[in-house]
């Protein structure tokens, strides 16, 4: 049986990571660049904490369901385009705070990244409307 108030509070809590995100781009914008750096920091958190104890379980629930080759493309594209943005998030705050050296500026990939954290949750809002829809 599918978790379904685990699908809803997940979506809650991408559109609070969502939010999250929002408000550190603002501060960005502002150049209180160590609160962004924190705000990332906690978002990615929660990223990683939701991909563990809620995407995970709640995929495996439905592993057993047909889906077609298009959704099963688009799972693994999402899955893909998440770690990327998920190591990318870590590498630039990394960079920024010191704890590495970046090649060439930290700065110019954070606009790219956060586009491409925003597409991937439009993409996971997809999957589950089609994977969720289909039971």
């Amino acid at each position: 049986m599918v978790d379904v108030i685990g699908i809803f509070g997940n979506i809650e809590l991408q559109l609070f990571i969502l939010l999250l995100l929002a408000f550190s781009s603002y501060m960005a914008h502002s150049k209180k660049v160590q609160l962004h750096c924190s705000l990332m920091g906690i978002a990615l958190f929660l990223q990683v904490l939701t991909i563990f104890f809620v995407m995970s379980p709640s995929l495996s629930s439905v592993s057993g369901i047909q889906i077609s080759d298009q959704l099963f493309l688009e799972l693994w594209v999402h899955h893909i385009a998440g770690l990327l943005v998920m190591l990318l998030v870590l590498y630039i705050n990394l960079a920024v705070k010191g704890y590495v050296r970046f090649l060439g500026e930290p700065y110019r990939l954070m606009k790219p990244v956060a586009l491409l954290w925003f597409v991937v949750f439009l993409g996971g809002i997809h999957i589950y409307t089609r994977l969720y829809s289909a039971l």
